[in-house]
């Protein structure tokens, strides 16, 4: 359950600090006053996504921390476990938003992504606003709260598993028919296109090296020229640099045996010596090699010529990745080829995955079929606790057009609120507060099934008003006896079935306007109560009418 909730700089929010305790807790206060922001910043730290105008202060970051008590909830560690996380019977879900807008989500202090926090905050807590009524219509939605009601997670699962591997069969087979089925001009092009590479024994490297041969080539004579100018001071001239060397060689062994410092320096000499004659050599060498040959410079361009075209026709960037074009092409043409033995080896696979989908679908069907009938025997009890005594609620299972993620069925639910009434289906005659009656009632078979320690309702409870009102609070407070339940509400008849009342309120000053909350305690409920009945004017007899909604306080 959720023990504490801690919001700093969050909209109107400055510096918040709740605490939550077990059972009913209502949450009310004026319109505006920022009781969907409460349920904003629950959101982030559930995983919900969030940018810089949440920031109260532009200047300061956003911080919200939440508290949950996970004793006692066997299904937790495990979670943990897979997300290599620490388990503790506290788990405490931080986020914090930058004033740059970067985002840092923490569980129980370890650095998480949003996908392990939404994860876990789907485990922790169930959100319903007005408008998740309208869900009531939706087909999958249906199938998911008969799966709950039946407790089909596992088999649910093994389902997904299968349609999931059949799914991506079938898309597989999809792909190569299409291939298979590409006329016969662009498998032509394939084997143009392929033959002209192979045929070009492509080398990776090539194109790099043929233009540095053909730079070489086209500056033949300029190369020489400064060869044999080097070649000319080295050895040839009549100063040249080899003479000049043995020159100093020899005056040096002249005086070498008077100082020791000359002979090492006239062994240095001649260590030069050795590598001047060398480069001499090397010079005159490659000199005689460099050769101005038109043809080859010729068949040179022509080869460069020729790989840019491949680079232009096949919109590469380099040669070098023809290389990897042409393996493509090889496996595409291969691919095609074999066509006929792949499509028949994906067609048995496909046909066998189809039989293990179709056996999983069928024990998804017989259980949600088996539960059907407990479902809306329950469903009519709570309609007439809710006022709706004449309600008639089916939920008609038919077998879908091929599978889904949802399985092979369809479901649709049907409704008439009136007395000898045709049922239809529920999005098209049921009004909004009949919606939110029946969510209420379908949400309470479903509390204690699906072993979610806390469910919120946000004004869940649009469109009903007096008894029905009190009959739609002693429901929430019937729920609250399985797990946590909070509540926003504008009702005074829900409210005084709370155990715990917190009021959201507006305080402004000179410089900015802030949301703020409190805990209640008997008297301020019974007060609140009274203005919630009477407005900001409360009356004795309102005091009287909040008294009797809370039982007699």
């Amino acid at each position: 359950m959720l023990r504490r909730l801690r919001i700093s700089n969050y909209a109107l929010i400055e510096h918040l600090e709740i605490e939550f305790k077990p059972g009913f807790t209502v949450i009310t206060g004026e319109t505006g006053a920022g009781k969907s922001i409460l349920l904003g910043a629950l959101g982030l730290v559930l995983g919900s996504r969030a940018d810089t105008t949440v920031l109260h202060d532009k200047n300061s970051k956003c911080l919200v921390e939440a508290v949950f008590d996970l004793e006692n909830l066997p299904l937790f560690p495990q979670f943990f476990r897979e997300n290599d996380l620490e388990f503790d019977n506290e788990c405490i879900l931080t986020r914090e938003i930058a004033v740059n807008g970067k985002s840092r989500a923490f569980i129980n202090d370890t650095p998480v992504n949003l996908i392990v926090m939404k994860a876990l905050g789907e485990r922790l807590v169930d959100i319903h606003s007005q408008h998740d009524a309208l869900l009531l219509g939706d087909s999958a939605f249906q199938l998911h709260i008969i799966d709950s009601l039946a407790h089909n997670e596992a088999a649910f699962r093994e389902y997904g598993q299968a349609f999931e591997k059949w799914t991506q069969c079938r898309l597989d087979l999809q792909q190569l028919k299409a291939v298979a089925n590409d006329n016969q001009a662009e498998i032509d092009l394939i084997h143009f296109q392929l033959d002209e590479l192979l045929k070009c024994k492509l080398q990776a490297g090539e194109y790099d090296e043929l233009q540095q041969k053909a730079d070489t080539l086209g500056h033949a004579e300029e190369i020489r020229s400064g060869l044999f100018a080097a070649g000319e001071l080295l050895n040839r001239a009549d100063q040249n640099v080899i003479q000049m060397l043995k020159d100093s060689l020899w005056q040096l062994n002249k005086s070498a045996r008077y100082l020791p410092e000359i002979k090492q320096m006239a062994e240095r000499f001649e260590n030069v010596l050795i590598e001047v004659k060398d480069l001499a050599r090397e010079a005159e060498t490659l000199e005689q090699k460099i050769q101005f040959d038109p043809a080859e410079i010729e068949k040179i361009q022509a080869r460069i010529s020729f790989l840019r075209q491949l680079m232009l026709k096949h919109r590469v960037s380099h040669p070098d990745i023809l290389i990897q074009v042409e393996k493509e092409l090889a496996g595409r043409l291969e691919k095609i080829e074999k066509k006929d033995i792949l499509i028949a080896q994906l067609t048995q696979n496909l046909q066998q995955l189809e039989l293990k989908l179709k056996e999983k679908a069928v024990v998804l069907t017989n259980s949600r079929k088996k539960m059907i009938p407990e479902m809306e025997r329950s469903v009519r009890l709570l309609l007439v606790q809710l006022g709706m005594p004449n309600a008639r609620f089916e939920a008609v299972l038919e077998t879908a057009d091929g599978f889904s993620i949802s399985g092979a069925d369809r479901l649709q639910f049907m409704f008439s609120a009136n007395k000898g009434g045709r049922v239809e289906e529920l999005s098209r005659v049921a009004s909004g507060g009949e919606m939110s009656r029946l969510m209420l009632a379908i949400k309470s078979l479903t509390s204690g099934k699906k072993m979610i320690p806390t469910i919120i309702f946000d004004e869940i409870d649009t469109g009903v008003s007096g008894e029905i009102a009190a009959k739609v609070g002693r429901i929430m407070g019937s729920m609250a006896n399985q797990t946590q339940l909070i509540a926003i509400s504008h009702l005074p008849q829900i409210a005084g079935k709370a155990s715990h009342h917190l009021l959201v309120y507006k305080r402004e000053d000179d410089k900015r306007t802030r949301s703020l909350i409190i805990q209640l305690n008997e008297q301020q409920r019974l007060d609140e109560i009274a203005r919630m009945l009477s407005g900001d004017v409360i009356t004795q007899s309102a005091r009287n009418a909040a008294r009797d909604l809370m039982g007699g306080f």
